[in-house]
């Protein structure tokens, strides 16, 4: 968790076909918390900026579940051994990218379809989220309301929230 809530980090989230979507979730509500997220499409052949950039002052959060990709994990390796901290999130059986990551979050994916669930991971992703703004406290509600004030700004004039609900809570 330290690692995520660093500002001196710069935060990369990515993932696979499908967990990708998971990986862009976490990367909306950090970048409202902390400055310095980004999320990276791994597209083969067109992220050698991102290859030669990432190192050890970079915490990826990868996600990676069955059916588990290649290219996810091979990047995720490649960061790794490059000096950037791995954080995986993956489902009980282990990603083979739990071989080298630093922290591994597992998720519970069973379904009574013929895919996998992404209600626990997104549970995952919202505990994560949780977490990290409580331990950034005051910086993260100042960062929160700054956020919320661009947004309302940016909007032609009025205001697209609820009674009572931030910007930054849709």
């Amino acid at each position: 968790m330290g690692q995520i809530c660093d500002p001196a980090k710069r935060i990369a989230c990515f993932g696979g076909r499908f967990s990708q979507l998971l990986a862009e979730y976490l990367d909306l509500r950090l970048r409202v918390l902390r400055p310095g997220t980004i999320v990276h499409t791994p597209t083969p052949g067109r992220d050698a900026g991102f290859r030669v950039d990432v190192g050890r002052r970079d915490v990826c959060v990868v996600f990676d579940f069955r059916r588990y990709q290649e290219d996810t994990v091979e990047l995720a390796r490649h960061a790794h051994e490059q000096g950037a901290k791995i954080v995986l999130l993956t489902d009980p059986w282990l990603s083979p990218a739990a071989e080298f990551a630093d922290v591994v979050l597992p998720a519970r994916v069973e379904a009574p379809s013929p895919f996998d669930s992404i209600v626990a991971p997104v549970a995952l992703v919202e505990t994560l989220v949780a977490a990290v703004h409580a331990r950034l406290g005051p910086a993260a509600e100042e960062r929160m309301r700054a956020a919320e004030d661009t947004l309302h700004h940016a909007s032609a004039g009025g205001s697209c929230k609820g009674p009572g609900r931030p910007v930054w809570a849709s």
